[in-house]
């Protein structure tokens, strides 16, 4: 086979074309550090480089929420950690109240203190909010949990579900001596206040509409499943204190009656009707409310309840008050609740424990006031008028013994506030508990993302990053190479025909 000058020369062109990419490919890979500079170099590794950078940016988004939702749990666990502490003062205070000696004085430091716990727990506490956003108003977190003004324009009927075991005993002062310039001793002393026991449960809200749009009247709806499995309806009595012939008759019903009394939100149950709801279940309150004040919570937030706009008629639906969560996805495939609801850990119980207090030492002022009067008109009656003298002295011992006798009914009550606050607590406790579990979870989660994030980086190192030491080898042998396939074109293609001659 001839071989000619022209057939070397387009060989050695090619050869060094051959040599030239690699010498470019190398110097490449050691400017850019990187194995390839576009897919088609190898697919292979591109395939994989884009699994791995998606991969990364998977990681870096899921690190972000995590960090957003960990913000939001911080906050809300200083909020829990904040209420349980006051809940602690709460019960010292309970405690030494309940077992010093009670005057006037005492009792308006009793009532201020108590009423500034109940503010900070549901004004400060239970109504934070963190970025604008509120922290235990589930998913409508640019609702605040308390009303911010008066509400007079929303009629909200309320499904209210009690819990049997909260129907407590109370013990009460019944009736007593009122004064009446034409009364005797005798007629006093057969007004003598006694004790008496009924069974009693507080709804979430007094004062609720005892009539309708069209002025009917209306009470409570109040429903129970008896040990039979049966479904009872109890048709409630609704008793204004105002109305009272006796003291404290409204809670003095006959034994198959249940009271309602809209100024305090009190069920009382007679000891027939309560024998019977005790030992059955699924206790549960229907009402409809309409004004509310300053903040007063919020019923969806806490309650199953509709609502109607008296001016527009719009209405509305609220079923899922202690389920709603917020989700945050913080890995793949998984995804974190990282709220707290009200009620799910701040009971309402507090509050309406410390308006019965309040409740019980404005009546005591009133006695002692009223004791006051008739001590004044002893000091002013004639001496001599010893039928007169002998009816107020009467008076004035019946005043007393029953401030003596509501006195005790404070201290129960003051003692019983250790035991609203213990409950409450536990309440809280359970929250607490579930807001750390799932706390745990989260940091744990962050912990394996950063590993994984660690692990992908060195996988797609290992994919894509070019070997520096490697590369300059390679770079070397190829322009080593290079320059030999010069060297031997130059003196193959250098000689002619005419150097033969």
């Amino acid at each position: 086979m001839r071989v000619t000058n022209s057939m070397m020369r387009n060989n050695s062109m090619l050869n060094m074309q051959k040599n030239k990419v690699a010498y470019n490919k190398y110097l490449m890979q050691y400017n850019t550090q990187k194995k390839i500079q576009r897919p088609s170099d190898d697919p292979i590794i591109a395939a994989k480089a884009l699994k791995y950078r998606t991969t990364l940016v998977e990681i870096d988004q899921y690190l972000k929420n995590i960090d957003d939702a960990t913000s939001w749990m911080d906050a809300t666990e200083t909020v829990l950690n904040d209420v349980d502490s006051v809940l602690r003062n709460m019960v010292d205070y309970f405690t030494q109240a309940a077992t010093g000696t009670v005057n006037s004085d005492d009792r308006a430091d009793i009532v201020a203190n108590l009423k500034q716990y109940s503010y900070y727990i549901y004004e400060q506490d239970a109504n934070s909010d963190y970025a604008g956003r509120y922290l235990f108003t589930g998913y409508r977190t640019d609702v605040p949990l308390l009303f911010g003004e008066e509400q007079r324009d929303v009629t909200y009927t309320i499904t209210e579900n009690l819990d049997v075991d909260n129907i407590k005993q109370y013990q009460y002062v019944y009736g007593g001596a009122v004064y009446d310039d034409n009364k005797t001793a005798d007629q006093y002393a057969s007004e003598a206040s006694k004790f008496e026991n009924t069974h009693r449960i507080f709804l979430s809200y007094d004062d609720c509409d005892l009539t309708d749009a069209q002025g009917n009247t209306k009470s409570i709806q109040l429903t129970y499943v008896d040990q039979a499995g049966v479904t009872q309806t109890l048709n409630p009595i609704t008793k204004n204190i105002e109305d009272n012939t006796v003291y404290n008759e409204h809670l003095h019903p006959a034994a198959d009656e249940v009271y309602y009394i809209p100024e305090t939100g009190e069920l009382v149950f007679g000891d027939d009707v309560y024998n019977d709801v005790r030992t059955g279940k699924n206790l549960t309150a229907v009402y409809d409310k309409t004004e509310f004040q300053v903040n007063d919570i919020r019923p969806e937030h806490y309650f199953k309840c509709s609502t109607v706009n008296n001016k527009t008629g719009e209405t509305g639906l609220y079923t899922s008050a202690g389920s709603q969560k917020l989700n945050y996805q913080v890995n793949f495939s998984q995804i974190l609740a990282v709220n707290t609801e009200a009620c799910n850990a701040i009971d309402t119980s507090i509050g309406r424990c410390i308006e019965d207090i309040t409740n019980l030492c404005n009546e005591i002022d009133i006695m002692e006031k009223n004791l006051g009067a008739v001590e004044k008109r002893i000091a002013e009656c004639d001496e001599n008028d010893t039928t007169k003298l002998a009816s107020l002295t009467e008076l004035q011992e019946q005043i007393s013994t029953q401030i003596q006798l509501q006195k005790t009914v404070l201290t129960n009550a003051l003692s019983g506030g250790i035991t609203t606050c213990q409950k409450a607590q536990e309440k809280l406790n359970v929250a607490c508990a579930d807001h750390g579990s799932r706390n745990n979870r989260m940091i744990m989660t962050k912990n394996k993302l950063e590993m994984q994030k660690i692990d992908t980086d060195d996988a797609k190192s290992e994919n894509e990053d070019a070997d520096l030491g490697e590369a300059m080898v390679n770079f070397t042998e190829a322009d080593l190479l290079h320059q030999a396939v010069l060297g031997a074109t130059s003196k193959i293609l250098g000689q002619s025909l005419l150097n033969f001659i």
